[in-house]
């Protein structure tokens, strides 16, 4: 992954992004897919995270074409009211 080299582009931090391994989860056919360590770049000031397009699609790859390598895990799930 590349460094950034300009301001995070939700806060203007001038700050250097840190390299940082985090847990990324998609949606994707109406189901959830945890992917752990993943590396990203991290504003250090508001934490947004900054993904290296080639790891995306490796992570869609594998979603699709490797799912017998992950497992299983619970979660619970809430959806709050929505305010009128």
């Amino acid at each position: 992954m590349r460094e950034r080299e300009y301001p995070c582009e939700f806060c203007d931090t001038d700050q250097p992004q840190e390299r940082r391994l985090v847990t990324l989860t998609m949606k994707r056919g109406g189901r959830w897919y945890i992917f752990e360590n993943v590396p990203a770049l991290v504003c250090p000031n508001c934490g947004h995270r900054y993904y290296d397009g080639p790891m995306l699609l490796e992570l869609e790859r594998m979603i699709f074409e490797e799912p017998e390598k992950a497992h299983a895990v619970e979660a619970w799930a809430f959806a709050l009211p929505i305010a009128k």
